[in-house]
């Protein structure tokens, strides 16, 4: 299973609750991906004697921010918003298996829903404004696998009827969704239904 978050959104009307997923598809654009937001993600689960390059990478890297930060905090700042993280190569992520929790997160963080650059995280956006749009829901985000990376979650259960889930499809399709993103979100609530 792919290893991402999704919104449980859970609904309440006159014929009773009914509930959907809607995953986040990462387009790996490498926005999120900046020196920056990898400084705030957490510590890199990376252990010496299993993954050495990537340990002196991360000692150089803070030697050298530190003897900018003492230069000018100025320059600090202008360095670390509009560099890429050191670990990304050709758009993805060279650390993936030991990555920080910040960035397994990604986008349910503190940096990664103000994110404004992210076309799959805007749309994102969109789509939950439109499933949500008029009706009480209350929402809950899930990660398909743990924190760190340990064991698959289940999916949770979505529940719902024929003529709720085509409402949720038609609104979904007038926010702009890809044919990746409805095949997944298809995956997350085919699978795991439970009729109402």
């Amino acid at each position: 299973m792919l290893d991402t978050f999704y919104l449980h959104l859970e609904f309440t009307n006159k014929s009773g609750n009914w509930s959907i997923n809607l995953p986040f598809l990462c387009s790996k654009c490498g926005v999120c991906c900046t020196l920056d937001d990898f400084l705030v993600a957490g510590e890199v689960k990376a252990n010496p004697k299993e993954n050495p390059e990537v340990c002196q990478k991360i000692k150089i890297l803070f030697d050298e921010l530190g003897k900018m930060w003492e230069t000018g905090q100025e320059k600090y700042d202008q360095h670390i918003t509009h560099t890429p993280c050191p670990f990304l190569v050709n758009n993805s992520c060279s650390i993936y298996l030991i990555r920080p929790e910040g960035c397994r997160l990604f986008p349910k963080t503190a940096f990664g829903m103000l994110t404004q650059d992210c076309r799959s995280l805007n749309r994102f956006k969109k789509q939950r404004a439109a499933l949500k749009k008029g009706r009480k829901c209350k929402e809950k985000y899930y990660f398909t696998k743990g924190a760190q990376g340990k064991g698959e979650k289940p999916i949770k259960p979505s529940k719902f009827t024929q003529k709720q889930i085509l409402s949720c499809l038609s609104k979904l399709q007038k926010s702009g969704i890809t044919e990746e993103e409805l095949s997944l979100f298809g995956i997350f609530n085919e699978q795991k239904k439970s009729v109402v």
